[in-house]
């Protein structure tokens, strides 16, 4: 008589249960990214996005690029990332056990909200940092201007004519 394993339901469920938390976990972080991206490989660069009173901040990792391999454009309210991260060498003649590392072309694109000045914009690259910075523009104050306040008499004595188009100007032209 050959003598089988068992597992208890319970393992099975609570294993079956952890593949489906991953599964959705992992179609979350990828189907619910409201940036537009363009991923033809798996590179995509890291952004932390911030503000003071005075600018709003876009800060990408782009680890082993250059600045000459990224590209940085606005257009119409959006700002878009653009480069590629290519692999150093192939070693044809090594045998890897484990490639975490990502390569490929990526796009990256904000839309800036109302109020900034996009033609301001600037950039600074340093140790595979891109840091952007858009200024905001300054809140525009309402204008005022002052209105004359009238007696509601002219000077041969007919009372003033309205015009909101209400009745009102019969009823003052009857009572004067």
């Amino acid at each position: 008589m050959a003598i089988i394993k068992w597992e208890s339901p319970r393992r099975e469920l609570d294993t079956f249960g952890r593949n489906m938390r991953r599964f959705f976990d992992d179609f979350d972080s990828n189907f619910f990214n409201f940036t537009p991206i363009v991923n033809n490989g798996n590179f995509m660069p890291a952004v932390d996005i911030n503000e003071d009173k005075d600018n709003l901040y876009i800060i990408a990792e782009l680890p082993g690029l250059t600045k000459d391999d990224v590209k940085l454009t606005v257009s119409e309210g959006t700002l878009s990332i653009r480069g590629q991260k290519n692999r150093e060498e192939e070693h044809k003649d090594r045998n890897f056990y484990r490639m975490e590392r990502n390569y490929g072309e990526f796009v990256r694109q904000f839309t800036l909200p109302e109020g900034v000045k996009e033609e301001d914009i600037q950039a600074d690259f340093k140790d595979g940092v891109l840091e952007i910075m858009v200024p905001k523009k300054e809140p525009s104050k309402p204008k005022e201007r002052e209105v004359a306040i009238q007696s509601g008499l002219l000077h041969n004595g007919n009372a003033l004519s309205s015009k909101n188009g209400n009745g009102q100007e019969k009823r003052e032209k009857m009572m004067a």
